[in-house]
């Protein structure tokens, strides 16, 4: 006779419901948390003027916004457009008596370049009513989005692609490949076609890039190899484990705090910084920075992705030796005799 199965405990089945409710909110919490507590956190920003000048813009932003800004003075305008250029500041203002002049750099993050425009506008506005007349307030975007994409939807909603892009990586080979060796080709050939795909429909499908597609493609590929190589190493280390490891450290923590939707700079401080220490930030700040800025500001990111990638490639030999070594240390079982 057929027994029932054993009806699952009542303890059990809260017990999952609770658990569910806890990943449910972390979820909710590590993609909603950023953006409610969005807002300026030592955004860096030039002055042309005198050093006088930046610390009394600096004083009135602090009165405004404690701690929202950090004012570097500039000589001039061509250095505060050096200063942008070469992503060292966000934007840069120039103040005179006849008008206020925004420089921007909307390519860096159009949510900065919206708040520094506000700014000019307060700005003017104050000293228009002290002088009892208009004062103009001019804009200049220096490093803009494309035409067809100008207010960067497209780079802003690659982001979960390209952090699911690593994590599909590990998956389908760790599934599918069979052999260390063939893993490890796969992992590196995966990248380099997601980086020729992606570049190409962000480029040329979409039109939300500018740029050379060569180095857009690299970036994209180095950023997908790091997720890959790390989450295709935990696997190999320690299993299914491994992966959620990977996926929590990439999908819940590191693509909500990436900057790649704003700036890491609005971001609740501290995570913003430590966002760009992890592939979704590193990823996304390589990219902006090869597909508008020439890969200026670029030094720190492309080390951060060059250390997940060979943490990844590390976590894979370490899993693979020892799988090798298990398989060595167990007899093969003896052939039964035959039967006389």
């Amino acid at each position: 006779m057929e027994t029932a199965p054993e009806r699952t405990s009542i303890g059990r089945v809260i017990g999952l419901s609770a658990g569910l409710a806890l990943i449910v909110g972390a979820i909710t919490l590590a993609f909603a948390w950023p953006s409610a507590g969005m807002g300026p956190h030592e955004v860096p920003i030039a002055v042309v003027g005198p050093a006088e000048a930046a610390a009394q813009v600096q004083d009135q932003l602090d009165q405004a916004q404690p701690d929202g800004f950090d004012v570097t003075a500039a000589a001039d305008a061509a250095e505060a457009e050096q200063l942008i250029e070469d992503r060292e500041v966000y934007a840069a203002l120039q103040v005179a008596p006849d008008g206020v002049t925004a420089y921007t750099a909307s390519a860096a993050s159009p949510m900065v370049a919206r708040l520094v425009t506000g700014i000019a506008d307060q700005i003017a506005a104050q000293m228009g009513q002290a002088a009892g007349q208009t004062v103009e307030v001019t804009v200049e975007d220096l490093v803009p989005l494309p035409a067809d994409d100008p207010n960067g939807a497209g780079l802003a909603a690659s982001g979960l692609p390209l952090a699911m892009g690593g994590i599909i990586i590990a998956m389908l080979i760790g599934s599918n490949v069979r052999g260390s060796g063939r893993q490890a080709a796969a992992a590196i050939l995966g990248p380099l076609a997601i980086g020729a795909g992606v570049a190409a429909v962000l480029l040329y499908v979409l039109g939300s890039l500018e740029g050379d597609y060569l180095p857009i493609a690299g970036a994209i590929s180095l950023a997908a190899a790091a997720t890959g190589w790390l989450i295709l190493g935990l696997r190999k280390l320690l299993g299914m484990a491994g992966v959620a490891v990977g996926a929590v450290l990439v999908m819940l923590l590191g693509n909500p705090i990436s900057g790649l939707t704003s700036a890491p700079e609005l971001l609740p401080a501290p995570w913003g910084e430590i966002g760009q220490y992890l592939p979704p930030g590193a990823g996304a700040t390589l990219l902006r920075a090869t597909a508008y800025f020439d890969g200026a500001g670029a030094q720190t990111v492309l080390l951060v992705l060059a250390a997940w990638l060979a943490a990844g490639v590390v976590f894979f030999t370490i899993g693979a030796v020892r799988s090798r070594v298990k398989a060595v240390e167990s007899p093969e079982p003896e052939p039964a005799a035959a039967a006389a």
